[in-house]
């Protein structure tokens, strides 16, 4: 992705985005964690027991795409998201806010960070896969301008993802492509 200017991408006070480096990994997997956990106040509990094992298995998912990373004023990284080019689109796989530093517009920062890296880059677009009804997935995507993509719509890789990325025991129908489509 060519370099972008992070701040213009409305970032609370106190904090900014920069892209990630190896040496955020650790924090990376224990904010993951710890965000991943409130997914358990809403009915997913294997969602929520489901995070990353250790630094290794984060990296092995980080190998094809760019990660942006939200910090604090001493630089510590309290959000990430993780995209990757698919099909002509860049692919939301992963948005984590530290648990202790949510609902201050960071989640919202870093989206619209990565909706203009896909800009910058030349792409139709953001896509990502969510639940319907957690009110920090579906709800919180649409108010940033994402709506759904069924997916029998969507290119087949990313609807072949989005089947094969069903958590264990879920039903589909609570899951959902969304697309923030770039004019």
């Amino acid at each position: 992705m060519p370099p972008l200017d992070y701040s213009q991408h409305d970032c609370p006070p106190g904090y900014r985005i920069r892209s990630g480096t190896p040496a955020d990994d650790e924090r990376l997997v224990a904010i993951e964690n710890a965000a991943g956990r409130l997914f358990a106040d809403h009915g997913y509990q294997a969602v929520a027991e489901d995070g990353f094992e250790n630094v290794a298995q984060l990296r092995s998912i980080l190998r094809s795409g760019d990660m942006f990373v939200a910090v604090d004023g001493d630089d510590c990284p309290v959000g990430f998201a993780f995209a990757r080019s698919l099909a002509g689109w860049l692919h939301l796989r992963e948005l984590s806010v530290d648990p202790a530093h949510g609902r201050k517009g960071l989640g919202r920062a870093l989206v619209n960070t990565v909706v203009a890296a896909a800009r910058s880059a030349g792409l139709a677009g953001v896509t990502l896969t969510t639940f319907r009804t957690v009110r920090f997935n579906q709800p919180f995507y649409e108010s940033l301008g994402f709506r759904e993509l069924l997916a029998f719509d969507a290119p087949p890789i990313l609807a072949d993802m989005f089947r094969s990325e069903i958590p264990h025991g879920i039903d589909p129908a609570e899951r959902l492509i969304m697309r923030f489509l770039l004019d």
